[in-house]
């Protein structure tokens, strides 16, 4: 068994004292951290999903690979809308690999193939995949029928909040066609929409994580957010191409 640790929207900024939505995201990661090292620090792999920062500069990106020092050798990264491609390729260009015009990674775990996709529109909360990682994408599912997991910011499906569910994946069509096309996709993991989501599109599970600073409400018409404490997600990952899952989220008083 393989065992991966997602976190995702920590939005950090280079000012700890800043606050999201009411929420002060440095010191609402450090809870979360503390939680995965007392309790999960044994895992194979630390992802994150995401808008590591809150539009800020590279420093920002430099800061966010210091708090997770401890995962060095197990941490991979991709960008969520509020990201800058140029500030991560900066601070994490030995863990990106994969398609060049992108920030993604391929990774190896047991006998699982990880793939993590760049759905960052410049300018744009919404989210879609280029061209070129279209084909890089489909390139590398064809030359490999390991039992994969793909990796996103934005969800390529509706999670029954209408506000949210205008800024997530574009081409959410084309995406379940690839995902029928290829059956040895099991699991999509998202962030983005900041709350615990599963559902199916074909024979894969996709989800959603809570972020680990401010939670948005579920089945919302417009935006709010939800007196929930920040979490993450544990993904165990079985050699016969199963897999099980966790949320966790950190208790008000810890």
């Amino acid at each position: 068994m393989a065992r991966i640790v997602q976190i995702t929207d920590t939005h950090l900024s280079t000012d700890p004292s800043e606050e999201l939505l009411g929420c002060r995201t440095h010191d609402s990661l450090k809870r979360v951290l503390r939680l995965i090292q007392d309790s999960y620090m044994e895992c194979d792999r630390m992802i994150v999903t995401g808008d590591l920062v809150h539009e800020e500069g590279p420093d920002a990106y430099h800061m966010v690979r210091e708090i997770l020092t401890p995962w060095e050798d197990k941490l991979r990264v991709i960008p969520g809308n509020h990201d800058m491609r140029d500030g991560m390729r900066e601070a994490f260009g030995d863990r990106i690999n994969g398609c060049p015009a992108a920030v993604t990674f391929v990774d190896e775990l047991d006998a699982w193939q990880l793939i993590g996709l760049d759905t960052l529109l410049d300018g744009a909360v919404e989210g879609d995949l280029s061209g070129p990682q279209w084909e890089w994408l489909e390139s590398r599912l064809e030359s490999s029928n390991q039992p994969t997991v793909l990796f996103m910011h934005h969800p390529p499906v509706f999670v029954g909040s209408e506000w949210v569910d205008k800024l997530g994946l574009l081409s959410f069509i084309p995406f379940a066609n690839l995902v029928e096309r290829f059956e040895q996709i099991k699991l999509v993991v998202c962030g983005h929409v900041h709350q615990d989501y599963q559902t199916e599109l074909f024979q894969a599970t996709v989800v959603t994580t809570p972020s680990t600073s401010v939670q948005f409400k579920m089945n919302s018409a417009e935006f709010a957010t939800e007196d929930l404490p920040p979490g993450f997600r544990i993904i165990d990952l079985h050699d016969d191409g199963t897999f099980d899952m966790s949320v966790i989220r950190v208790s008000h008083s810890r």
